[in-house]
């Protein structure tokens, strides 16, 4: 007779969870931070080589009862042991760093891999600094050029940000160095560079010359060309530049114009947009996320695109099957990926997505068809604001003028003023629209 049981190993892993709970024929306490954890010793030597050989050398702990785990966190602690006898994996988003610092001391390879993916997939202009310091000092080269690939991507932003002035010499240079850096000029490179000398001028000030050996020269203006050499030591030897005569990627970028149609619907494995180039009359593509229906797009004056909501339909579901998303993405116009951002609070579909100074609104599109919502993506952060006085149909648009938010509908129209934070209702159209489609034009709503 032969037989298998599916369950098993769930089973025993379940059994084993609730004997650690009750510290039940437990023999081993890791101490960490002044917190006890009982646990099975064969049970983390099975999951962690670190632990497989403290147990089984001739180290002292090998015999003790208590062993106090150094340079982990708690936290940290607590999530490794309880992937360890669930299988599960789950933290809050500002402890991923701290897990997987863990993991790679304990030898979690599957959590360590895990935090660094997160990591990957929830880059923004004001971690990925932060990111790339930390990939590097933990050696991990692909978070390392995940991070190096994304302040590329957006390099004007990130130089902004307080982080990037944190950058040590050499990761500065390699960033430098990069071909595909996303910049209108050679002159925002070196500004870039010039800010982060300034940050520490005394310390940083010597390190222009072997900076300047990242600038291309035939690219940079004469009045920064004049700032360079101004700021130079009289003990430095003669600046030289990047004997590069080729131009970075993102000073031959090239003005799309993107169609996205609003009620696609696909089912194919690989959905696109087209783009069209006004200058050569060339149509290209975008790529679009899989399998997703009605969902909205808005568009900043720095020319970033996101993508927030709509119905994630599958191949063998049948009508009506479909489920609302919270997904929010950015676009990545360097790798042509929309890469994902905090979700939203609410699951949306053909919201009002809308761009006003510095954050983005999502109106309506909800169950309830009237709540809203704000982003920040300086950091990554969703936060309710007041909802619609009335519930809208899915068939609205918002448009912005001046401060204030404009919903139209059928159902009526308000307007939302971002410096009162409330809705006020204003007057209908003259014929109430079944697909209200609106665009402001100096100062009117048409």
């Amino acid at each position: 007779m032969y037989a298998t049981n599916k369950s098993h190993c769930n089973d025993v892993l379940h059994m084993l969870n609730e004997l650690r709970e009750r510290a039940e024929l437990t023999d081993v306490v890791l101490e960490v931070e002044g917190r006890s954890f009982p646990c099975h010793r064969a049970v983390l030597a099975s999951c962690s080589p670190y632990f497989r050989t403290m147990f089984t050398s001739g180290y002292a702990e090998a015999k003790q009862e208590k062993v106090k785990i150094q340079d982990v966190g708690e936290v940290a602690m607590a999530t490794i042991l309880d992937y360890t006898y669930t299988g599960r994996l789950q933290t809050e988003p500002d402890q991923v760093q701290a897990v997987m610092s863990a993991a790679r001391l304990l030898q979690v390879d599957f959590v360590g891999r895990q935090a660094a993916e997160y990591m990957k997939d929830h880059l923004d202009v004001s971690n990925c600094a932060d990111v790339l310091m930390y990939a590097d000092m933990l050696a991990n080269s692909d978070l390392v050029e995940a991070s190096r690939r994304y302040m590329a991507s957006r390099f004007n932003q990130v130089a902004q940000q307080p982080s990037f002035l944190q950058l040590s010499l050499p990761l500065l240079q390699l960033l430098l160095d990069r071909e595909d850096l996303m910049t209108n000029s050679e002159d925002d490179v070196v500004q870039a560079a010039l800010r982060w000398i300034k940050s520490d001028q005394k310390e940083r000030l010597q390190h222009l010359p072997a900076l300047s050996k990242s600038f291309r020269h035939s690219f940079i203006s004469p009045k920064q060309l004049a700032e360079i050499e101004s700021k130079c030591l009289p003990t430095d030897s003669k600046v030289t530049y990047s004997k590069s005569t080729d131009q970075r990627l993102g000073h031959v970028r090239t003005e799309m114009q993107i169609f996205l149609q609003e009620d696609f619907l696909g089912h194919d494995s690989q959905q696109s947009a087209p783009c069209h180039d006004p200058s050569t009359g060339e149509l290209y593509s975008i790529n679009m996320p899989n399998n997703l229906d009605s969902f909205s797009v808005t568009a900043t004056p720095d020319d970033e695109l996101y993508l927030a909501g709509g119905m994630l339909a599958k191949k063998d579901d049948l009508p009506g099957m479909t489920i609302r998303q919270k997904k929010f993405y950015q676009f990545n116009h360097l790798l042509n990926t929309w890469e994902p951002r905090c979700e939203m609070i609410s699951p949306r579909v053909r919201c009002g997505l809308v761009y006003l100074k510095g954050y983005i609104y999502a109106i309506g599109g909800d169950n309830a068809k009237e709540s809203a919502e704000r982003y920040d993506p300086s950091c990554d952060e969703w936060t309710s604001i007041p909802a619609i006085p009335q519930s809208m149909s899915s068939e609205l648009c918002a448009v912005t003028l001046d401060d204030s938010i404009y919903v139209v509908s059928k159902e009526g129209c308000y307007c939302f003023s971002t410096t009162e934070n409330k809705w006020n209702k204003i007057a209908d159209m003259i014929k109430p629209p079944l697909r209200p489609q609106a665009v402001t034009y100096q100062g009117c709503i048409y």
